[in-house]
């Protein structure tokens, strides 16, 4: 995404599904690639066949699906319906922390509105980001269960602000929203 980004056009991650059968790197491709800037994330899902178009057949295929997933990629479409994401862009300069090893983090901001990040590896504590002066509701989400499993709000008098993200594995995404100071 960063590399095609610039050129202002719809990107799609389509017919992935060769990653094995555990619906966990599918659940982390998809996260990252639209929190990066992505418009579509198409997973193949082979639990769909001829004879079970349900859903229900068993995964005899080199990639997943089923219902798990299904219910996980179902939290990244409500999490980025939260937002206003038609005038978000990605990012990532707001994150200021220095990340573990391993770990990724990406930022789709409409500055001053609404930021969804998406951290994915490490179990992070803090999460350094450049903000500007506001009200801000902070909502840590677990991408596997959809829960809030941290929330909070704060005033901002703009710069670096220290957030302490809740004890996780292996991916978390944080929603902020802002009114900002008048």
């Amino acid at each position: 995404m960063a590399e095609n980004y610039g050129l202002n056009k719809v990107m799609a991650d389509d017919e992935t599904g060769f990653a094995g059968s555990d619906p966990d790197s599918y659940r982390r491709e998809g996260w990252d690639f639209i929190i990066a800037g992505g418009a579509v994330y198409d997973n193949l899902d082979y639990s769909f066949t001829a004879g079970c178009e349900d859903g229900t057949a068993k995964i005899n295929a080199p990639g997943g699906g089923g219902p798990v997933l299904r219910r996980q990629l179902e939290i990244l479409k409500d999490f980025i319906n939260s937002f206003n994401f038609t005038r978000m862009k990605p990012d990532s300069s707001i994150i200021k922390s220095t990340l573990p090893q391993n770990a990724t983090a990406r930022a789709l901001v409409e500055m001053g509105r609404g930021y969804a990040l998406y951290i994915n590896g490490a179990n992070l504590a803090e999460l350094v980001l450049e903000l500007p002066a506001g009200t801000y509701q902070a909502e840590w989400i677990n991408t596997k269960t959809g829960k809030d499993d941290k929330q909070e709000t704060f005033q901002h008098e703009g710069g670096d602000r220290t957030l302490r993200s809740p004890a996780y594995t292996d991916d978390v995404a944080l929603r902020i929203l802002c009114s900002p100071l008048r």
